[in-house]
């Protein structure tokens, strides 16, 4: 089997799946936008062939290279987990008469609205949304749904550039920062109330092979906007509880009627007074390594399952569900550059036995802003079999651990 990947070192979260695919014997190719020579040392000796494309978003462009790279009829498979190649390598499948994900549901996954409006269709619960050029129309949808609503680009990922209105004043001190262009649709929607989390999925060919929740502590939107919070992802070992029963089914019917197959899945849900409402969902694994824990959480080579779904082979094992994992981030009290971490011994006193990764940046090392995500600054992974004690660890070291700036 030869698989072309794209974008195989944009994080070394990347290279685990490369490991998965190389796992199984796979010839693996890849196109990325840095030239060879700096390609990390630990994806080198993962890919069999490489060629660079600086506009790799660009589909002609990347056939283009891939044909100076390798013979096209080699090619059996074309995957990414980026989220911005979803779309280029379902042009390529397409291109070359591949399977796997298709470009009108690629691009059904990466427009928020449209989604939305498809899965209403079928029944489905989402929030009202629609796609604005123009404030008039912004405006309408207001008048329409009423505040609060959230504002964020129709294919954006990580709460990036998504604002909460929830009045006229916001609405005005915000309009020059949404851009709103007639040739750039933003989505506009209902803000949905309640508890935020996540569901992922491998697909095969058959459908839902494994599945694993996650929950947000606070929710994305409030977390990369308030310095002082310590956002917390849980992932749950109690999935297999009847109180997970609804979201599970629902995730299912949510693939099913987007026709999702041989693929992983990352879809947000919220929780709240109006009950269970689908938010997004992604045709990629997660961000911000959250796969690894559930390697480490479940005693599961999840990459290797990815490459086994992705390429329509049988799985070879199941979730242990022997631990819940967690990812708490410590923000530092300012921008500026790290002067000092403090509470770290106590940290590692009462949860040493559970962390089984972290980072704490050296002094005089430049702080990250607030919406780069969970991994940066400083930062803590733990595992335990107890979820609620996972819950009580990770709400100390927040407390606990406090990383200075100046």
């Amino acid at each position: 089997m030869h698989v072309l990947f794209l974008a195989p070192d944009t994080h070394a979260y990347n290279h685990d799946f490369l490991r998965g695919l190389r796992s199984l014997g796979v010839r693996v190719s890849a196109l990325g936008p840095q030239p060879p020579e700096r390609l990390s040392e630990g994806v080198r000796p993962l890919l069999d062939g490489y060629r660079q494309c600086e506009r790799i978003l660009e589909g002609e462009r990347a056939l283009a290279e891939l044909r100076q790279l390798t013979d096209l009829g080699s090619i059996e498979r074309v995957e990414t987990i980026d989220e911005p190649l979803v779309e280029t390598a379902a042009w390529l499948r397409g291109e070359l008469g591949l399977p796997g994900l298709s470009l009108a549901t690629a691009r059904l996954c990466r427009d928020k609205v449209a989604m939305k409006a498809f899965l209403r269709e079928r029944g489905i619960p989402c929030a009202q949304s629609a796609a604005v050029t123009s404030e008039r129309e912004l405006r309408d949808f207001i008048a329409r749904e009423g505040y609060p609503v959230i504002v964020k680009p129709l294919a954006g990922f990580n709460s990036l550039d998504t604002y909460k209105l929830s009045s006229d004043a916001e609405l005005a001190a915000q309009l020059p920062r949404l851009g709103l262009e007639p040739n750039r649709p933003l989505a506009v929607e209902e803000f949905v109330e309640g508890h935020e989390g996540f569901l992922d999925t491998i697909t095969g060919p058959e459908g839902v092979r494994h599945d694993f929740v996650g929950h947000y502590f606070p929710g994305c939107l409030e977390a990369n906007r308030t310095r002082w919070i310590s956002p917390q992802i849980a992932i749950t070992n109690r999935i297999e509880l009847a109180s997970y029963a609804e979201l599970r089914s629902t995730a299912r019917a949510v693939i099913d009627a987007l026709g999702l197959r041989s693929t992983a899945t990352h879809m947000e849900w919220f929780f709240g007074p109006k009950g269970l409402k689908f938010s997004e969902l992604g045709a990629r694994p997660a961000g911000e390594k959250i796969w690894d824990m559930y390697r480490v959480a479940d005693d599961f080579d999840v990459y290797r399952e990815w490459a086994l779904a992705v390429l329509g082979r049988p799985s070879e094992a199941r979730p242990s569900r022997r631990r819940a994992a967690g990812s708490i981030q410590i923000r530092p009290d300012r921008d500026g550059t790290i002067a000092e971490h403090s509470g770290v011994d106590a940290a590692f006193a009462r949860c040493g036995s559970s962390i089984y990764e972290h980072s704490l940046p050296a002094p005089g090392t430049p702080t990250s802003a607030l919406d780069r995500g969970w991994l940066c600054n400083t930062w803590f992974r733990l595992a335990h079999e107890d979820f609620d004690e996972l819950r009580r660890s990770m709400t100390f070291l927040g407390e606990t651990v406090k990383t200075r700036a100046r």
